[in-house]
């Protein structure tokens, strides 16, 4: 493998293509407030503003390796089109992998510890880790518990959600960030150049009410 580079995946679905760091805008709805006229101020209801956390992602629109053409380009943009209204309806986690040389193909399935890489793999206990492959439901997000240095276990972070049928050639990856819950609004290319974009931006939508971050900072102490 190359130079480190970031991904974002949808849940299986990897966004298209080198990708930097998605950008948080979080924010409420509108207050209520209520005014009386024998009431010298006014009422403001604290919990009447609904908080909301839109998550904006932004890729390299990297040309078609198959076809450097404007057709190529236009192919891409149509499995990004479809690959997405696959996945209308559901709420999967938006995923940033920040180093992709921590990716890593599972060579065994069923042992003790249960996934196993017979390269070895970089990935401690309590590593937060995405496992998938090409298909709308077919990932995992998961803890590494019980790791060896060719193995790990996982345990699911989904709630109610067990890890899916994880099997021999399905990928695995750090995980630098996710947030939970979020829901696809639109992608869009910008500064096209006939046969690749300047950039992609995809939009999502969720509550903001579980993410998780590798990387933290002390604030507000």
């Amino acid at each position: 493998m190359g130079a480190a580079t970031g991904r974002v995946y949808y849940g299986d679905f990897r966004l298209w293509r080198e990708a930097m760091a998605p950008e948080e805008h979080y924010a409420r709805t509108q207050l209520q407030e209520f005014q009386g006229v024998d009431q010298p101020r006014l009422l403001v209801i604290a919990a009447s503003a609904n908080a909301g956390l839109d998550l904006e992602c932004r890729c390299l629109g990297f040309p078609n390796p198959g076809s450097k053409t404007r057709s190529g380009w236009l192919a891409v943009k149509r499995g990004l089109r479809l690959g997405m209204d696959a996945r209308i309806h559901r709420t999967d986690p938006v995923v940033w992998v920040d180093d992709d040389t921590t990716l890593r193909v599972l060579t065994a399935v069923g042992g003790s510890p249960a996934y196993e890489v017979a390269g070895g793999h970089p990935y401690a206990n309590g590593d937060v880790v995405l496992v998938r492959r090409a298909g709308v439901g077919l990932f995992s997000l998961g803890q590494v518990l019980n790791a060896t240095a060719t193995a790990f276990d996982l345990s699911s972070l989904l709630v109610g959600i067990p890890v899916h049928a994880i099997q021999i050639g399905d990928e695995v990856l750090l995980v630098e960030a996710y947030w939970l819950g979020m829901v696809w609004r639109d992608f869009e290319p910008k500064n096209e150049a006939g046969w690749w974009a300047r950039e992609v931006v995809y939009t999502f939508r969720g509550s903001g009410t579980s993410s998780y971050a590798r990387t933290a900072a002390a604030v507000g102490s």
